[in-house]
């Protein structure tokens, strides 16, 4: 059960550190001529805490727009100008410096350090590409590209990475969705800062948690995200580092032992009781033949190494030590002339899959096994495996599990993290 509590010292530390940099926008307005732009009042819509989210850094230029109008604040070296604008406007890298025009290409203004996107209205969202996005989108320079930035409140930015990190759910799955909602949230504001000196706190992709505006928002979710709003997970009145990942096969595993991380007491093996069962990837097979295998670590070593790497025949793969959870922790591939080993997390990248050469080996806990001809040559190497991810953490399969089983959330999280508390944090 989550519960308020009086903050120590610490954690009115990382209070305020969620809270530092947050100014509240005051706008100074300016009159244009711009065709498609007109001169009205905005109005500030950041609520704290909150979170801001890298949405793209491989484009040149971008097309904002809003389910309205928008307000567009340009800044050059520290002077606001505000426009308002109710069609798209695009954002133009020209040269470490932006270019703002209209959507007829009538320049808005020239060589600006940087734009925000305010929506205008209650009703109103910001939009980029096909999603909508709550709270503003900040446009900076990157190189010769740009950076898009969506700045949000803590509880919207979840409402955009739950559903796509659980997947859809039934009502009799709300204690897993509210878990997901705890660890996905502490995951967040945990790593606040993490990227030092950047204009970001996280990445919208699975280097940190998939993020997909606000679309992707359903019911179910959010009212599992409301009921637990401000609830994070700590260990010793700090943040965990809330890993998950979506089906352990039966057992998690000790941090140390799949990525060359630090152990961590709330972060070692944990037997959940097949509750992950259910899960397509609880079992499951890639087959190669020996030439598809060198072919797969021929490319794996050559992106390693920045070099051009050639196999000869493969004459041996084996599992040389397994971690405590039965992942893979030492694969030792033999060749004609050589002998490569390869490491954790890692070997996952180095294999691959058959079935999907654009795909990583679904995950580390497998057994292997070898066909050979009459004269020993290898046919097919097998990897019978278990589980999908790195193994590190709750099992997104496995508290859905739990939780049709009855589980409460905070059950579900204190099994998956050993020795934590869920504290109310605002």
């Amino acid at each position: 059960m989550a519960f308020s509590f009086s903050r120590p010292a610490s954690l009115l530390k990382h209070s305020a550190r969620m809270l530092i940099g947050l100014m509240m926008l005051v706008l100074f307005w300016s009159c244009t001529s711009v065709p498609g732009v007109s001169d009205e009042s905005a109005t500030p819509v950041i609520r704290v805490p909150f979170v801001r989210v890298l949405l793209s850094d491989n484009q040149d230029r971008v097309w904002v727009d809003a389910d309205g109008s928008l307000a567009l604040e340009c800044l050059d070296k520290g002077q606001q100008t505000v426009f308002y604008s109710a069609q798209h406007v695009q954002v133009t890298n020209s040269g470490a410096r932006l270019r703002v025009e209209n959507n007829r290409g009538d320049i808005i203004q020239d060589g600006v350090d940087e734009v925000n996107f305010l929506p205008r209205g209650s009703g109103s969202h910001v939009r980029f590409g096909d999603r909508r996005y709550r709270g503003i989108l900040k446009v900076v320079p990157y190189g010769r590209n740009i950076r898009l930035i969506n700045i949000v409140y803590m509880e919207d930015y979840l409402r955009g990475v739950v559903p796509p990190e659980i997947g859809p759910r039934e009502d009799n799955e709300i204690e897993a969705i509210k878990a997901q909602a705890i660890a996905a949230r502490t995951y967040a504001v945990g790593h606040l800062k993490q990227y030092a000196g950047e204009p970001f706190d996280m990445k919208s992709t699975v280097a940190d948690q998939l993020y997909e505006g606000m679309d992707i928002e359903n019911r179910l979710v959010s009212r599992a995200i409301d009921a637990t709003t401000g609830n994070v997970a700590m260990f010793q009145d700090d943040f965990i580092n809330a890993y998950y990942h979506s089906t352990c096969g039966g057992m998690t595993d000790d941090i140390s032992q799949v990525w060359d991380k630090p152990s961590q007491p709330y972060l070692v093996p944990v037997d959940d009781n097949a509750s992950c069962s259910w899960s397509k990837y609880f079992s499951w097979q890639e087959q190669f033949t020996e030439e598809q295998l060198r072919g797969r670590l021929e490319q794996y070593l050559s992106s390693d190494r920045g070099r051009q790497i050639s196999l000869t025949k493969i004459t041996d793969i084996a599992v040389a030590e397994k971690t405590a959870g039965g992942r893979v922790g030492r694969l030792v591939v033999r060749t004609e002339n050589d002998t490569y080993r390869f490491y954790k997390d890692r070997i996952r990248w180095a294999i691959g899959r058959a079935s999907n050469p654009e795909l990583i080996l679904p995950s580390d806990k497998f057994d292997i096994e070898i066909t050979r001809d009459d004269q020993g040559n290898i046919l097919t190497i097998l990897f019978k495996g278990s589980g999908y991810g790195h193994g590190v953490g709750m099992c997104q399969c496995g508290a859905i599990g739990f939780a049709r089983n009855g589980w409460s959330y905070d059950q579900i999280l204190t099994r998956y993290y050993s020795g934590i508390e869920i504290k109310k944090l605002y």
